[in-house]
């Protein structure tokens, strides 16, 4: 990494601040190496540290991004990226989430994965024996910038656009359905918003875990039991319509449900 500390420690700051107090701040591109991917995993470093120090929120899992080729199209990003989830952005199905507490509300249906044991390698085998059950999720999705995503490294640093989870009800043990022909639908106030197969995602959402796994060992912080895992959007990323109920269906897994709420 090219970028001094004091800078890393600054932009995260800002993300920090402007996550916290609801606004926006320019990219941050502007101040790194074009694509240098260490600085801007080390500022989403410490704007997670940031807020586990001081709002005394804990990890609880991980997201990945980016793994739907239709959305790398959509945005022009080519890999995926990832993100850490705390406790205070995980939600139950059927929540309401507050819009003033984000700046432009997106929204995402996925696979997660609970883990019931730590995972050491990055292999097939290894990611599968890990996994405890898959259910339903909302990804809400919300960034601190002015405009658009930006540049890969400005959504790495903003914690991959990550604010938060919306868990389905429902568990299913892995393999207990083809996740690679799952379909998925979200609709709002009974609209069609999106919609999209399993193999959107890398071919396998479970393809997106193995990712995650190996680049999770590479920086020396592996996914542990316990953890949810984000696999990645099945269909395109939407606005998040306001007041009207958002379903996301996923054939064989259920389905989850929430609400964006303008009064909130």
């Amino acid at each position: 990494m090219s970028v001094p500390q004091e800078t890393v420690n600054r932009i995260a700051r800002e993300l920090f601040e402007a996550k916290r107090d609801v606004y926006t701040v320019p990219y941050v591109s502007p101040r790194l190496p074009e694509r240098d991917l260490d600085a801007a995993y080390a500022i989403s470093a410490e704007f997670a540290a940031l807020r586990e120090r001081e709002l005394g929120v804990r990890r609880v899992g991980r997201k990945v991004g980016l793994t739907n080729h239709l959305v790398q199209r959509r945005v022009g990003i080519e890999e995926p990226d990832y993100g850490i989830i705390h406790d205070d952005m995980v939600h139950a199905s059927g929540t309401r989430l507050p819009l003033s507490r984000y700046n432009r509300l997106l929204i995402e249906a996925e696979v997660a994965f609970v883990l019931k044991a730590d995972i050491l390698e990055a292999t097939r085998e290894a990611v599968e024996a890990a996994i405890d059950y898959v259910t339903p999720a909302f990804e809400v999705v919300d960034f601190r910038y002015d405009g658009s995503v930006g540049q890969i490294v400005d959504t790495i640093a903003d914690n991959a656009g990550c604010s938060g989870i919306v868990l389905g009800e429902e568990r299913h043990p892995y393999g207990e359905v083809d996740l690679t022909k799952v379909e998925m639908v979200i609709t709002g106030g009974g609209t069609e918003i999106t919609r999209g197969v399993g193999s959107n995602v890398l071919e396998d959402p479970v393809n997106a875990v193995i990712w995650l796994a190996g680049t999770a060992i590479r920086t020396g912080e592996p996914l542990r039991a316990g953890e949810v895992l984000l696999s990645g959007s099945v269909g395109y990323i939407e606005p998040w319509p306001a007041d009207v109920e958002c379903v996301a269906t996923i054939t064989g897994l259920g389905r989850v449900v929430a609400t964006a709420d303008s009064k909130g």
